[in-house]
C-alpha cells in the first residue's frame, strides 16, 4: 500500500508541474539560413524529475515551443536521480522514460528531440552529455552501485556512448573546481586524444569562459552552450534562453548530428554570439541592411536597419575621403530597429560612388576577447 502511495504521490506531482499551457514568449529571431544551411535554435543540456530537476519531461517542450526553438535534448543524469528515489519509484523508471513520454508532444508540435543523458562523474574529469543515443538503459551496468560518481569508471561509460555513434561534449569545465576555475585535468587531456569527446560547453546557464572559447578553437573543437535547466525556464520580456545556435542542412535530428560533428555551431548567451567568424559575420549580414542619402553632397547619413532579435555593439573607423569627426562611431543597432550615423566629406564625391566601412562588432566573439571585425561596402 505504501508503494502504491508513492507512486501516485510521484504522478500527482507530475500532472502539478508537467501539464502546464504553452504560452507564446518572445522568439529569438535570426535569419532562417545563412551560408545555405538552416539555423536552428538547440538546447542541448536540461533535467527532469528524471534525474535532479523539478519539471516533468512535457514542461521541457512546452518551453521550448514557446520560445520557437527547433531541438532540444532532455540529458537527465545517468548516475544520480533522487527525485526518483525521494519518491521510492527509481526502480520502476528506465533511463529511457524522460524521453519516451517527452517524444508525443515534441512530434505533435514539431519539436526535435534529441535522446541523450549526462554522464556524471566526480571532479576530474567531471560531467559529459552524450546525444544521440541508441538506448540509455545500456549504460546502467556502467554505474558504481556502491559509488556511482567513481571517476575510474568514466571510459566505460563513454566507450558505451561512442558504441551508440553518440555525440559527446564535456559540460561546464570549471564546475567544481576549488578555484572556480575552468582546468584542462590530465585526464580530460587523455580523454581527448583518445577521441572520446568532442566539444566543450563554453557558456553553462549564464557563465561565459574565454578560456573554454580558447580551448575549443585551439583544439578545433565543437562550441556548446546551453541552459542546464533544473526548475522551468524564467525569462523576462526581450530575454532569451542561452542556447546552441546550430548551422544544418536540414531541419532533422541527423542533420544537427552531423553539423555538431563538423563544428558549425555558434554559442548564444545574453545578447552576445561566441564563434568563427565565418558564421559570425554571416549572421550579421543576413541581419543587418544598409542604406544610404545624402545631402548636397555636404553629409552622408548610413541607416543600419536590423530584422533580428541581437542588439549589434558596433565600431566604426572613419572611411576614406568621409569624416565623423571624432575618429570612429560607437553605436548600438537595436534588435529589430534602426541605427544611423552621419559622415562628412572629406573629398568630393558623386552619386554611385563606393564606400567601405571598416567595423567591429563588440557582441559577436570569434575568439577570447576578441570581437569580430569586417568591411562594410556599398555604394552612395
Amino acid at each position: 500500500m505504501r508503494r502504491v502511495l508513492s507512486v501516485l504521490a510521484f504522478i500527482l506531482f507530475s500532472v502539478v508541474t508537467g501539464l502546464s499551457q504553452i504560452v507564446q514568449i518572445d522568439e529569438l529571431r535570426l535569419p532562417k539560413e545563412i551560408l545555405g544551411y538552416q539555423v536552428l535554435k538547440c538546447d542541448l543540456h536540461m533535467h527532469t524529475i528524471f534525474s535532479d530537476g523539478i519539471v516533468w519531461p512535457t514542461v521541457r517542450v512546452n518551453e521550448a515551443i514557446s520560445e520557437g526553438l527547433d531541438a532540444i535534448a532532455i540529458s537527465d543524469h545517468l548516475e544520480y536521480r533522487p527525485r526518483l528515489k525521494e519518491m521510492n519509484v527509481s526502480d520502476t523508471i528506465t533511463r529511457n522514460s524522460a524521453f519516451r513520454l517527452a517524444s508525443k508532444n515534441a512530434d505533435n508540435a514539431g519539436l526535435l528531440l534529441i535522446p541523450a543523458l549526462e554522464i556524471t562523474k566526480s571532479v576530474p574529469p567531471g560531467h559529459f552529455n552524450a546525444l544521440f543515443i541508441k538506448d540509455a538503459d545500456l549504460f546502467v551496468p556502467y554505474i558504481n552501485t556502491i559509488k556511482p560518481n567513481d571517476p575510474s569508471t568514466v571510459r566505460a561509460a563513454l566507450k558505451e556512448a561512442v558504441r551508440q555513434n553518440a555525440f559527446i561534449f564535456w559540460n561546464h569545465p570549471w564546475y567544481k573546481v576549488k578555484t572556480n576555475e575552468s582546468i584542462w585535468f590530465p585526464i580530460i587531456d587523455s580523454l581527448y586524444n583518445e577521441g572520446y569527446f568532442k566539444g566543450i560547453e563554453v557558456v553553462n546557464s549564464n557563465r561565459y569562459d574565454p578560456v573554454v572559447l580558447g580551448w575549443v578553437q585551439s583544439k578545433k573543437m565543437t562550441i556548446l552552450a546551453n541552459t542546464d535547466s533544473h526548475a522551468p525556464v524564467s525569462l523576462e520580456k526581450g530575454q532569451y534562453r542561452t542556447m546552441n545556435i546550430v548551422f544544418a542542412k536540414e531541419r532533422t535530428v541527423e542533420s544537427i548530428h552531423e553539423a555538431l560533428l563538423e563544428r558549425r555551431s555558434v554559442a548564444y548567451s545574453n545578447n552576445f554570439l561566441y564563434g568563427d567568424k565565418i558564421f559570425l559575420e554571416a549572421i550579421f549580414r543576413s541581419s543587418v541592411k544598409v542604406e544610404t542619402s545624402t545631402n548636397f553632397d555636404k553629409t552622408v547619413h548610413i541607416t543600419f536597419m536590423n530584422n533580428s532579435s541581437l542588439s549589434y555593439n558596433i565600431a566604426i573607423k572613419e572611411a576614406k575621403g568621409f569624416s565623423f569627426g571624432m575618429g570612429k562611431k560607437i553605436l548600438t543597432i537595436p534588435q529589430k530597429g534602426e541605427a544611423a550615423v552621419i559622415m562628412t566629406p572629406t573629398e568630393k564625391f558623386k552619386k554611385g560612388d563606393k564606400i567601405t566601412l571598416d567595423i567591429r562588432v563588440d557582441n559577436l566573439q570569434t575568439g577570447p576577447d576578441t570581437a569580430l571585425k569586417m568591411e562594410l561596402s556599398f555604394s552612395l
